[in-house]
């Protein structure tokens, strides 16, 4: 009798344990997916499972506040944000929004995301495909860019096969961190960047790091990096960089005493090595190839363009309202036995009054 009391113990509690570990996991699977549910005001699936199949859909039903999650997908879309919202991938390999083509006024172009207001996060996607001079990845920019950007956080995306892969207009207090841009005949470009007190961390093009260097003196750059960007510097050479498929290989803004030497900076969209309101820089020994503009200088003055190399060059203007500047030796595509004409424009403060510069002893091979 009390072995078959024991044996009847033993077998409830055997029992009991099998029904509390099933009530346990179906209890914890039930929370996971109401957490999941719950921790997001809209959720978007292509396959019409979700709230919505259209992410721009989601969008216009948001409001401010809201967090909108995108599960893995292709999404063929051109997304305007005017709310300040949270708008999370899935994951970046497989949450896919892709910008197609769009032609307006005999012009393709596309932009994949448009977002016109502060306070949003994008987290989590892969842009692709925005085409044409106009075309963006991203794209940040609030009434026309007559206002600053405040306050946005893009991270942890892929942006690839774009003009311009980010383009964000007068930025202030944002966080652009951990993206990574492919093919992007423009890489990653911020004007006046980085302005007031953005965080610009551990992004790359094509796997090379995108170096930001702000208000620094006396350094020397030769690292192997995907472009590089300096603002408010003195006194800095950058050498021996080789990059490709960017928007600007080397950006110069509000900057003097820069030398750039021995650098190969190839399919590039706005251009090998942009200055812009920087004075004093020497750029020596440089191969631009494939690129929109070679060197462009922009509101910048007594710099000097020493035996570099210009193969196929697609602008013809290389400068505007920039004076003083000095071309030699420099090899134009072909050998040139005359004077070399670089085309530009001045006066006033946009520069319309077409002028030029003179290589007047232009190289007759590659330096």
């Amino acid at each position: 009798m009390k072995k078959s009391w024991i044996i009847y113990i033993l077998v409830f509690v055997f029992i009991c344990n099998i029904l509390m570990s099933t009530t346990g996991l179906t209890t914890e699977n039930k929370s996971t997916t109401s957490e999941s549910k719950d921790d997001y005001d809209f959720v978007v699936d292509d396959n019409g499972t979700a709230d919505f199949n259209k992410i721009q859909d989601a969008i216009n039903s948001a409001f401010s506040g809201d967090t909108i999650f995108v599960k893995n997908g292709f999404y063929k879309e051109n997304l305007v944000v005017e709310k300040s919202i949270l708008l999370i991938g899935e994951g970046k390999f497989h949450t896919i929004v892709d910008g197609g083509i769009k032609t307006t006024f005999l012009k393709k172009h596309s932009i994949v995301i448009k977002v016109n207001t502060d306070n949003v996060k994008i987290s989590g996607f892969t842009f692709q495909n925005s085409t044409g001079i106009d075309g963006r990845g991203i794209y940040i920019l609030k009434d026309d860019g007559k206002e600053y950007t405040a306050n946005n956080n893009i991270s942890d995306n892929i942006i690839r096969d774009c003009s311009y892969g980010m383009l964000i207009v007068n930025p202030v207090r944002n966080i652009i961190v951990n993206n990574s841009f492919y093919n992007c005949t423009g890489g990653s470009y911020i004007t006046k960047f980085p302005y007031y007190e953005n965080i610009y961390e551990n992004n790359t093009a094509n796997d090379k790091p995108i170096l930001s260097i702000v208000g620094k003196e006396n350094l020397v750059i030769q690292e192997d990096a995907g472009c590089i960007s300096l603002l408010d510097c003195k006194n800095i050479t950058i050498q021996n960089l080789t990059t490709s498929h960017i928007t600007v290989g080397i950006d110069i803004s509000f900057s003097e005493n820069i030398t750039v030497t021995n650098c190969t900076i190839t399919n590039t969209n706005r251009g090998g090595i942009y200055v812009h309101h920087s004075n004093n820089c020497k750029f020596i020994k440089n191969t631009l190839i494939d690129d929109k503009w070679g060197i462009f200088l922009r509101k910048s003055n007594n710099n000097q363009m020493l035996n570099n190399n210009f193969v196929n060059i697609t602008k013809y203007d290389w400068f505007s309202s920039s004076y003083n500047n000095r071309w030699d030796g420099n090899y134009w595509e072909k050998p040139i036995r005359h004077m070399k004409f670089i085309y530009g424009k001045i006066g006033g403060i946009i520069g319309i009054i077409p002028w030029f510069n003179i290589d007047f002893n232009p190289a007759k091979e590659y330096n």
